[in-house]
C-alpha cells in the first residue's frame, strides 16, 4: 500500500464524528417527526370535522357507523379510531358492542353553545398556521390584516351566555368604580370589538348600560350586528365601523374598554389618545394583559416563541404585561394607573386625567 492511499476503516472501528453526527441527524429527525404528530392530528380533526365523524360522536356510535359516514374500510375508520382516543378526543362509551363519543371538552367544544367551536378552533389555527408558513418570505403580497380577521375574531368571540356574564362578573366584582359606572348606564366606548364576546356579555349584565362599539374589518362589525340582534341589546348599541384612530366623540364616555392585545405597534399611541379625547375627565380605561401564566418549561418556551412568531406576523405585539401597558397609559397621558390581579387575570384600569 502507497503512502498515497487512504488507510481502511474497520467497521469494528468507525469514526467517531461520524457516527457522532449520524446520531445527531436521527435525533433530529425522531423530533421532526414528533413535531409532525400534532400537525397530522390537527388534519385528521378538520377532516372528521369535514366527513360529519365529531357531530356523530356527540352520541355513542360504533366503528361501523363511523365507517359508513365518510365510506372508508371498517380497518381505516378503526385505526382513526385509535388516534382519536390516544388524543383524549374520545372515549369509550362503555357499550355492548363498543361504541366511541368526545370527551368531556371536545363535547363542549363541538356543541358550541358557548359560542366557541371546533370549526372555529381549526380555522384559527389555520390561520396562524400560514402566518408562520410565510414567516421567512420576502417576497409576495404583504400581510393584510382583512385576511383572517373575523377567523380571529371567532376565536375569541364567546357568545353573551350566564356562563359568560359570570366570567366578566368576576372581574366586575375586583372594580367598583368600573361596575358602578356600567350600573348607571355609562355610556361604555368599547374599542376593538371583534363579534363581541365581552361587549354583549356586558350589555346583557347590565340593562341600563348603553354602548358604542368600534370595529374596522366590515365584516367582523357585521356580525357583531347580528349578535347584538340576537342577544336583544340592538336598540343600546351603536356599532362604528371606522379605524379607533379616527374617533373625533370629545369627552363623552364614563368608561372605556381597549382590546389592546389585537392593535398593532403603528396605532396605539393614537388610538389612546383618541380613546382619552372620548373619555369624561373623569373617565375610566380599562384593558386586559393577555398573557399566559410563568412558566418556563421548554414546551411553554416554544409556545410563547410561536405566539410571537405569528402576532410579529400580523403586526401586532406578542404580549404586553400588564406593567409595560400601565406604562403605556402613563405616556398617552392617564393618570391613577393600576394593576389588578382578578380570577380571570390582570387588568389595567386608568383615569383620563385633566392635563
Amino acid at each position: 500500500m502507497s503512502d498515497n492511499e487512504p488507510i481502511p476503516v474497520s467497521p469494528d472501528s468507525p469514526d467517531p464524528q461520524s457516527l457522532e453526527a449520524l446520531q445527531a441527524a436521527l435525533g433530529a429527525r425522531a423530533r421532526l417527526r414528533q413535531w409532525a404528530e400534532s400537525a397530522h392530528l390537527l388534519d385528521l380533526l378538520r377532516a372528521a370535522s369535514a366527513e360529519g365523524w365529531l357531530e356523530a360522536l356527540a352520541r355513542p356510535v360504533t366503528v361501523e357507523d363511523l365507517a359508513a359516514l365518510g365510506g372508508v374500510p371498517a380497518e381505516r375508520a378503526r385505526r382513526t379510531v385509535e388516534v382519536l382516543l390516544a388524543a383524549d378526543v374520545i372515549r369509550e362509551a362503555g357499550t355492548t358492542p363498543p361504541a366511541y363519543t368526545l370527551t368531556g371538552d371536545f363535547a363542549a367544544l363541538q356543541a358550541g353553545a358557548s359560542g366557541l367551536g371546533t370549526d372555529i378552533a381549526l380555522d384559527a389555527v389555520a390561520a396562524s398556521r400560514d402566518r408562520v408558513r410565510t414567516a421567512l418570505s420576502a417576497s409576495g403580497t404583504p400581510y393584510d390584516w382583512r385576511e383572517d380577521a373575523l377567523v380571529v375574531a371567532r376565536d375569541w368571540g364567546m357568545l353573551p351566555t350566564d356562563a359568560s356574564r359570570a366570567l366578566f362578573g368576576m372581574a366586575y366584582a375586583e372594580l367598583p368604580d368600573y361596575h358602578e359606572r356600567l350600573s348607571a348606564g355609562g355610556p361604555l366606548l368599547d374599542v376593538g370589538s371583534g363579534i363581541g364576546g365581552a361587549l354583549l356579555s356586558t350589555l346583557t349584565a347590565y340593562p341600563a348600560l348603553h354602548a358604542v362599539a368600534v370595529e374596522r374589518a366590515a365584516d367582523v362589525a357585521e356580525e357583531l350586528r347580528d349578535r347584538a340582534e340576537a342577544a336583544d341589546v340592538a336598540s343600546r348599541l351603536d356599532i362604528r365601523r371606522t379605524d379607533a384612530r379616527h374617533l373625533d366623540d370629545e369627552a363623552a364616555y364614563t368608561v372605556c374598554y381597549w382590546a389592546q392585545a389585537f392593535f398593532p405597534h403603528d396605532a396605539r399611541a393614537d388610538t389612546l389618545a383618541a380613546i382619552r379625547r372620548a373619555l369624561t375627565p373623569d373617565g375610566l380605561l380599562l384593558a386586559q394583559e393577555l398573557a399566559p401564566p410563568p412558566d418556563d418549561s421548554p414546551s411553554a418556551r416554544l409556545s410563547a416563541a410561536l405566539d410571537a412568531l405569528v402576532a410579529d406576523g400580523r403586526g401586532i405585539p406578542p404580549v404586553v404585561r400588564a406593567e409595560s401597558l400601565a406604562e403605556e397609559f402613563r405616556t398617552a397621558g392617564f393618570t391613577d394607573v393600576k394593576v389588578i390581579p382578578t380570577p380571570v387575570g390582570r387588568l389595567v384600569l386608568a383615569r383620563r386625567g385633566t392635563h
